[in-house]
């Protein structure tokens, strides 16, 4: 019989040959245990107390199983509650990631609701809150790290893609990848091996007498850091979304990740995901008839034609170019961008000037009343629930 206890919550578990053996030696444990507890004046809830059994894939408890402790009859669940982890029989946690998803994205919401893509809060408010939502996602990690299944791992990427966006300012459809990519902040499946490395260092330290100092942490946590990166290199190797921000911020990802300058403003995001005010994507999405670009009358316009190729942009290209360079595709505005302040501030400011003319001509032709109706602007649910308040024209 092994005994677990932490502040006012007491585990107890035992082994057996077959569940019989199992449930006569926890039923004695337990009332063991509950005497102890009262010689020590404590009160044991009884009706709180919950009983589990652990077995393989073809075993499981009988019919009506149950075990008594001080009388108190203790039904066998499929699953129980401990230190804020939902445990069930096969340690698949299935109950457990269900639950905790819907709590991510109550305060993946709540959050975001104080997080507007454009003005305030600044960068270091974005990040403490994404890290806030990470630590609920990440909770109990060592323990689950080993049977986090494709289907829990799905579980976790719609909190941290919701929070990501807000981090970064992005849209709305901007895809998990390119979201936790500009995030500089790696799927939680693959953080979670960090703290998993961690924990069984320790463990297993502590369990031969010796106790690790914090530089050795430190160390294996950094090596577990490196192991990380490269295993979410190889993931976005093989991505088939955000391929725009993926080409990108690939080459340079230990920077990207690493890096102390530079805040991800509204506009510049736009350009680095592909997702703004450009013809292709506007088509994409049904606002547009056509992807062509409106300012040169290319067929196609995109990130890439708006940042290097398009005409109408001349002037602004020429000074983008005498502070990074004369290659303007997105790795190397990125690279140029890690290599100094002034290169980052330098793409912020010709996000903003040619990003804020586009809109500026978009919403003038959404309010064009010869528009194509696709191309108009669409009133949003509240406009229309007190249009029949406002006054005629």
């Amino acid at each position: 019989m092994n005994v677990l206890a932490y502040a006012d919550d007491t585990l107890i578990t035992c082994r057996g040959i077959s569940y019989e053996d199992a449930a006569r030696k926890v039923t004695i444990g337990t009332s063991l245990m509950v005497e102890r507890i009262h010689q020590l004046g404590l009160e044991v809830s009884l009706p709180k107390t919950e009983a589990l059994l652990f077995h393989g894939p073809r075993r499981g408890p009988p019919h009506n199983a149950h075990s008594r402790v001080y009388g108190e009859v203790v039904a066998v669940k499929a699953q129980m509650k401990y230190l804020g982890l939902i445990l069930d029989g096969r340690w698949q946690f299935k109950a457990h990631f269900a639950s905790l998803a819907l709590r991510l994205m109550s305060t993946a919401a709540a959050l975001s609701r104080l997080l507007p893509n454009v003005g305030e809060p600044n960068a270091t408010c974005r990040l403490l809150y994404s890290r806030v939502l990470r630590s609920m996602g990440l909770y109990g990690a060592p323990i689950w790290v080993d049977a986090f299944s494709a289907e829990n791992r799905a579980l976790l990427c719609r909190p941290q893609r919701a929070i990501s966006l807000r981090a970064v300012r992005g849209y709305r459809t901007v895809s998990f990848t390119a979201a936790t990519t500009l995030a500089a902040d790696p799927p939680w499946h693959l953080q979670a091996h960090i703290l998993a490395e961690v924990h069984r260092y320790r463990a297993g330290r502590r369990a031969a007498a010796e106790f690790p100092e914090e530089e050795e942490v430190r160390n294996i946590r950094a090596l577990a850091q490196v192991e990380t990166l490269r295993r979410w290199r190889v993931e976005l190797g093989g991505a088939e979304y955000g391929l725009t921000t993926v080409e990108a911020i690939l080459p340079h990802l230990e920077r990207w990740v690493e890096r102390r300058q530079g805040t991800l403003a509204f506009h510049m995001v736009q350009i680095l995901t592909d997702h703004g005010c450009f013809g292709k994507y506007l088509h994409h999405i049904g606002s547009e008839e056509s992807p062509m670009c409106h300012e040169c009358g290319a067929q196609v316009d995109t990130a890439r034609h708006t940042l290097e190729e398009c005409p109408a942009w001349g002037f602004q290209q020429t000074t983008l170019q005498a502070i990074l360079g004369a290659d303007l595709s997105l790795p190397s505005v990125v690279n140029a961008m890690l290599d100094s302040e002034e290169a980052w501030k330098a793409m912020v400011s010709f996000s903003d000037q040619i990003m804020s003319q586009k809109e500026a001509a978009e919403r003038a032709r959404e309010n064009d009343p010869d528009a194509h109706p696709l191309r108009r602007r669409r009133a949003g649910g509240r406009a229309r629930r007190y249009a029949h308040l406002l006054h005629p024209p």
